[in-house]
């Protein structure tokens, strides 16, 4: 998987536009759409819609997917590229600002509604895991390791694969 380095203000600025967070978190979750059926899901007009999706392109965070015939006009199908962004040290200003936004949206939709464990048949549903860990210099590198792998490896959406929002922060104490 790539990862995509925000360096400089300019690409944090269009990385960081609310309207173009929740773009990239229903391309994730939805797959690939149109930018009518972007702007359907986030009440938006087309042209709006279309405009953020091509800054998103420009950073490299969205791609084409595939064209289609739809009613005699070719419809263009985005989709979120196979990449990690980097938003580099978080030490105050708009990149601190952007990452307790990125965390306040998974918060705000874990807490959007009840959530149980388990649904009926005894699967998975939503936790949230919080603590304290002991690691060595090395058990910490290969914890995320694992997560990074894991990660990379199901972000693609799959047959009968659920979406999954999620949130890790580590951080040496």
């Amino acid at each position: 998987m790539n990862t995509i380095r925000l360096s400089d203000d300019k690409d944090l600025q269009v990385f960081m536009h609310p309207l173009r967070q929740r773009i990239l978190t229903l391309l994730a979750v939805h797959g690939s759409m149109t930018p009518k059926q972007v702007a359907d899901s986030l009440s938006m007009t087309s042209s709006s819609a279309k405009h953020h999706i091509l800054k998103l392109v420009g950073l490299g965070t969205v791609e084409v997917d595939r064209t289609a015939l739809i009613n005699g006009i070719t419809a263009t199908y985005y989709k979120r590229t196979d990449a990690t962004v980097s938003i580099g040290s978080v030490e105050g200003g708009p990149r601190a600002a952007l990452a307790q936004n990125l965390l306040k949206e998974v918060q705000d939709g874990f807490f959007s509604q009840d959530r149980v464990l388990e649904d009926e048949d005894g699967h998975f549903r939503g936790d949230m895991l919080t603590g304290v860990l002991h690691l060595s210099a090395e058990e910490a590198d290969e914890l995320i390791g694992i997560v990074r792998s894991y990660i990379a490896s199901h972000e693609k959406i799959g047959i009968k694969t659920l979406p999954f929002v999620y949130s890790v922060v580590a951080y040496h104490a």
